[in-house]
């Protein structure tokens, strides 16, 4: 008869491998990788200590420090509409990358598919007593959470709750975006301009119109001498309203709300036997991937921040204090072949 072969497990390290291993006692190491800052530890110790758990490549056992602690070591992330959305599920990757650093889970539920909106996936969140909860949008809107929300600690990301109770959330800066890329349009050399904008009631198109009027003040331009229409922020939009201006007064330069307009624009210009940039710059906002960069020209365009704003959320929601109040995280400006400098008159 065949011998069976018995199949060793691999050694899990333990708290005890990593005193043995610093030379200190069991229970300091746990005070140390529990970070228990009320306990007296000197300097040089905890940094034996941490690098002893580097070198073993200690794993903690979550499970056994919760049942402990009773401290739960899941967040939970409820993505309203999110996962659908190909570049702002960046959000999701951004919190992941910040409660892992912190050695915690996410969990993450996404509510547009469900009849209840997601209230008892919450709920269960809620019971199993998670340490906190992050509620993610596609866009930056007023939402209405989920019930159960206000029994957590609860942070808002690219959306923020309605009413007037104070919230953490965090948000891109729609503003400075809108400054940086009207700036670039008059830095190179642009003052004959159209603005196309999404629904005027929008905040991202509200936030990006004030940023386009600063940039235009601080250029010495007037913004009376700008046109303005508000549209959807779709392609169609984009370029109703760019052949309604073109057909027309003709601008040396269209800053578009988005790059979806902003596609909508090249098309309308196209068709009127215009070329960008030579004959008209076009701008747009989002640098939504496998659009922005791949259109001809590529589109200068501001991009969104969407994964430092999850990592953000995920950092704040984790924070020894609460810190209520809209936090804002800049939006970098890409510049590409679509702008350029206008071309002299007669030529």
């Amino acid at each position: 008869m065949a011998s069976r072969q018995r199949t060793t497990q691999p050694h899990r390290v333990t708290m005890k491998d990593v005193a043995r291993h610093a030379g200190v006692s069991q229970p300091t190491v746990s005070f140390v990788l529990n970070d228990r800052r009320d306990v007296s530890i000197a300097a040089d110790t905890r940094a034996r200590v941490l690098e002893a758990a580097k070198e073993l490549n200690f794993q903690p056992n979550r499970a056994a420090q919760s049942l402990r602690s009773n401290r739960s070591y899941t967040v939970g992330v409820i993505a309203d509409r999110l996962v659908a959305q190909p570049y702002a599920g960046h959000i999701v990757l951004g919190v992941q990358q910040a409660v892992q650093e912190a050695g915690y889970v996410c969990f993450v539920v996404e509510t547009a598919q469900t009849t209840d909106g997601g209230k008892a996936a919450v709920e269960n969140l809620v019971q199993q007593g998670v340490a906190g909860l992050i509620y993610a949008a596609p866009g930056p809107e007023y939402v209405t959470p989920v019930d159960g929300l206000e029994r957590v600690r609860t942070v808002y990301v690219n959306c923020f709750p309605s009413g007037d109770a104070p919230a953490v959330t965090v948000l891109a800066d729609e503003f400075q975006g809108g400054y940086d890329v009207a700036a670039a349009v008059f830095a190179a050399g642009h003052t004959d301009i159209a603005f196309l904008g999404g629904p005027e009631d929008d905040y991202a198109c509200r936030e990006r119109k004030r940023g386009l009027d600063r940039a235009a003040a601080d250029a010495d331009v007037s913004a009376d001498t700008i046109r303005v229409a508000f549209g959807t922020f779709q392609v169609g939009s984009g370029y109703d309203l760019a052949m309604e201006v073109l057909t027309t007064t003709r601008p040396t330069a269209i800053i578009c709300g988005n790059d979806r307009m902003a596609v909508g624009a090249l098309m309308a210009a196209q068709s009127l036997g215009m070329r960008c940039p030579e004959d008209i710059s076009i701008v747009g906002f989002d640098d939504q991937p496998d659009l922005a960069d791949q259109m001809h020209p590529p589109l200068t365009t501001v991009a969104l921040p969407h994964q430092q704003m999850g990592y953000d959320a995920g950092t704040l929601l984790l924070a020894a204090t609460e810190q209520p109040g809209r936090h804002l995280v800049p939006c970098d400006y890409v510049p590409r072949s679509s702008l350029a400098s206008p071309r002299p008159e007669g030529t």
